[in-house]
């Protein structure tokens, strides 16, 4: 019985990772708040394949030049909210557009001497429904860091620098008026299919537990 009872939670997770994975393995949700208050969310289609843009080395004077790679993910669908607002579309407000990668590789020489640094931002031209007379034409996150705060391409947001020189959004609106600042948080939200997982794998445990307890109790019964 426990045999077929393990066998049938290998297959409930099989089956629900299937289906999880078909239907969030394209998207990956990020929330952001912002030093105005102002909180939203994007979503990002993560099947967009990253491809090497530029690199090179960077010099500066006589000091060491220091290795770098620029990644680019080109495009990538966007939906998402800005406060009360909603909008869609794709990377592509401005040059280079989508998801861009600037990573530094060590030994960091001229990029420390320089004070450069990687970034991650996203750039996107979107639109959506009008409210109080205008929408939403343009998201842009940008997170610029230290020379080593990257180890190549991520949909994953890296650890920000708080302050509003490395930390920033720009929102751009369909009557030409524009919001900017410092950000507050930028956070990849986990897939639903994890906490899904999670919650089977931790029910499946318990099972077992119950059951090896059950039978230890039985035994204790039975034996004089």
């Amino acid at each position: 019985m426990r045999r077929l009872a393990v066998r049938f939670l290998f297959l409930v997770l099989a089956i629900t990772f299937g289906l999880s994975a078909s239907a969030f393995a394209n998207s990956i949700l990020y929330t952001f708040s912002t030093s105005s208050g102002v909180a939203g969310s994007f979503m990002l289609d993560d099947s967009t394949p990253f491809t090497i843009s530029d690199q090179g080395l960077f010099a500066s004077g006589g000091f060491p030049p220091t290795p770098f790679v620029e990644y680019h993910a080109f495009s990538p669908l966007i939906t998402g909210t800005y406060g009360a607002y909603s909008f869609s579309g794709v990377g592509g407000c401005c040059f280079p557009s989508g998801l861009d990668i600037l990573d530094y590789q060590p030994p960091y020489g001229s990029a420390l001497d320089q004070a450069r640094g990687d970034w991650w931002i996203e750039r996107s031209t979107v639109s959506g429904p009008v409210l109080n007379g205008r929408s939403v034409t343009g998201l842009s996150i940008f997170s610029y860091l230290g020379p080593n705060g990257l180890n190549g391409p991520s949909f994953t947001p890296p650890t920000p620098i708080h302050d509003a020189q490395h930390f920033q959004y720009f929102v751009s609106y369909s009557d030409g008026s524009q919001e900017s600042g410092g950000l507050e948080s930028l956070t990849l939200v986990p897939e639903p299919s994890s906490f899904v997982l999670l919650g089977l794998g931790l029910a499946g445990v318990f099972v077992v537990k119950v059951r090896r307890a059950t039978k230890v109790g039985v035994s204790d019964r039975v034996l004089p």
